[in-house]
């Protein structure tokens, strides 16, 4: 196939509690604000065959947060019952009871990571950018999951003018909890349309914003576990700059359902005519996964766009990023 499918990101919610200023729920009149992906609509895409061919799941939102769709715990039995899937969860954390985390821990086991994004060390540090976040909850889900499960647990942290003098404060308070790795995130979002007055009040040091409009991030092991690193598969270089053909991305599923070759292809920025044309044909919650990739009429249509035209954002995050 065209792309690599072991590897898949899926956005299975877009409901969200917070208010994260530079999110693109935020940013964005979007249409597609608080819906998820039901258990029976996993299944249409994902059949049990299906599953098996298949490595690594993330669940990361892209404008909302996993952890609040309808059926996720139900999504998530129904991987680990039938496959031997890796699971990576990345979650604000808030608000949920000690009775669900203690589902999830069961669920999970040394294999799976379950990130927590928080970039302050108290209610009020975090709260500066995770506007609505409820940290008290957050380190209640923390202490849960580490005593229910042998899951490896990260916390990741962006910095921000408010905390990037204060990171040992929260990587300490992490290594407390039992997180087993800490994560630093370098952001791009800053100056520009973020500024006012010509400043940008959440910008940190120069040496801490990314330096492309690729997020950089930074891994730190705080306490040992079992879980094992999930190896990148081996990058080809079948096209001269598109990171999809050359498995330098993952594919990504939006709360709609849509397949798209990578999570900046359909992210509402710009508008994208080969998905607003392929609608239906894209949509795992029509028909399977595989059928979506084996599709060589609906993605030749796309490479060749590559050749003579390519799509703002592929110029953008791909073509333009290579010269």
């Amino acid at each position: 196939m065209l792309f690599n499918y072991q590897n898949i990101h899926i956005e299975l919610s877009s409901k969200c509690v917070l208010k994260c200023p530079r999110c693109p729920r935020t940013e964005l009149s979007l249409g597609t604000l608080n819906q998820d992906v039901s258990l029976e609509e996993f299944k249409v895409g994902f059949p049990i065959s299906t599953l098996s061919k298949i490595k690594h799941i993330l669940f990361c939102g892209d404008i909302g947060d996993p952890i609040y769709a309808t059926d996720f715990l139900s999504i998530v039995a129904y991987i680990k019952n039938n496959s031997s899937i890796r699971l990576q969860i990345v979650t604000n954390g808030s608000y949920k009871k000690a009775d669900w985390w203690q589902k999830l821990g069961v669920l999970l086991d040394h294999d799976d990571l379950v990130t927590f994004s928080v970039d302050g060390w108290d209610h009020t540090s975090n709260n500066l950018y995770r506007v609505n976040s409820e940290f008290d909850s957050i380190v209640e889900g923390i202490k849960i999951l580490r005593n229910a499960s042998a899951c490896s647990i990260q916390w990741s942290t962006i910095y921000f003018s408010f905390n990037q003098d204060n990171i040992s404060t929260i990587k300490n308070l992490a290594q407390s909890l039992g997180c087993n790795k800490f994560q630093t995130v370098k952001s791009s979002k800053f100056d520009h349309r973020y500024s006012v007055n010509n400043v940008d009040l959440l910008k940190p040091a120069r040496e801490l914003v990314a330096n492309t409009l690729v997020y950089e991030t930074n891994v730190e092991v705080l306490n040992a576990s079992e879980y094992s690193e999930i190896v990148p598969d081996i990058p080809k270089n079948t096209h001269a700059w598109a990171k999809c053909l050359n498995f330098k991305k993952d594919l990504f599923i939006g709360v709609d359902g849509l397949v798209s070759p990578c999570p900046w292809f359909n992210n509402g920025y710009q508008t994208n005519e080969f998905v607003v044309k392929n609608r239906k044909k894209l949509s795992i919650k029509t028909r399977s996964f595989f059928d979506i990739l084996s599709d060589t009429e609906l993605w030749q249509e796309l490479i060749d766009r590559f050749a003579s035209d390519p799509l703002e954002i592929c110029q953008l995050k791909c073509k333009n990023a290579q010269q």
